[in-house]
């Protein structure tokens, strides 16, 4: 009896920490750090639709079919995705970890998909890396690999202008992206393309994208137009403020 009653007491605090983290995951909304705090009332002012990147990924994890495969790239929203993925078995997700290599997601999970067929394969890249590895979709094509490319279009490179807005006080070199749409160049290398803009199209786009690489092997690519808003990095020693020891370089922190 006593040790029934310790499984359950086990049982009821695991499901509790559980409960509080779903709670906590649903609230969070959005980046509440004063930097993007500015990119949500800026792009308020916006023509589009901008869509906040937490509320993105928790929609994205509710609409995740059974047996799902994810690779995630490297960058900002990805770092952010790692919070909202769950997965039943193993050999599941696939991150470049510590080795930071760009343009990572999309070919690992053609990988992934040409090693587990019956299993759906699913890639996060935001537009940065994204542009390093959207050329792949045409081997997908190719050689008959459908999968499903989510890709977090937010204009920027968000990992690099997180470190320039916490060690370089927002000087900001080189992290702006204007790119065409990624939908309309799936579609041209072959594959299909959705944009979304809406946050309740976030869960049925996903499903639409698997749905056609299960049962019509169609390769697509889910554009997903998001805020520019930055979430914590993977790593917060990847670089330090540095020491200023001559006068006129004081207010260079």
């Amino acid at each position: 009896m006593a040790c029934d009653s310790t499984k359950d007491a086990r049982a009821a605090k695991i499901k509790a920490e559980k409960d509080a983290w779903e709670a906590e995951l649903d609230a969070w909304t959005h980046e509440t750090d004063p930097f993007s705090l500015d990119m949500i009332a800026e792009q308020d002012g916006e023509e589009g639709n901008w869509l906040h990147p937490r509320e993105v990924l928790r929609e994205l994890e509710k609409a995740m079919p059974p047996r799902v495969m994810v690779s995630t790239d490297i960058g900002n929203i990805n770092s952010v995705a790692n919070s909202y993925l769950r997965f039943e078995e193993p050999r599941s997700f696939f991150a470049p970890m510590s080795f930071g290599n760009c343009g990572y997601a999309l070919p690992t999970i053609i990988g992934a998909k040409a090693a587990a067929p019956d299993r759906p394969a699913i890639s996060y890249a935001g537009d940065g890396a994204w542009g390093m590895s959207m050329g792949e979709i045409m081997t997908a094509v190719r050689h008959d690999i459908p999968v499903t490319a989510v890709v977090f279009h937010n204009r920027q490179w968000g990992a690099e202008k997180k470190n320039q807005v916490d060690f370089y006080n927002r000087r900001f070199v080189a992290g702006e992206l204007e790119s065409e749409s990624f939908a309309g160049i799936a579609k041209a290398m072959g594959a299909e393309g959705i944009v979304v803009e809406k946050l309740d199209e976030v869960g049925p786009a996903l499903q639409r994208a698997v749905e056609a690489q299960m049962n019509e092997g169609k390769t697509t690519v889910v554009e997903i137009m998001c805020t520019r808003e930055l979430g914590d990095p993977f790593r917060r020693d990847a670089l330090s403020k540095p020491v200023r020891f001559l006068e006129k370089y004081k207010d260079y922190v």
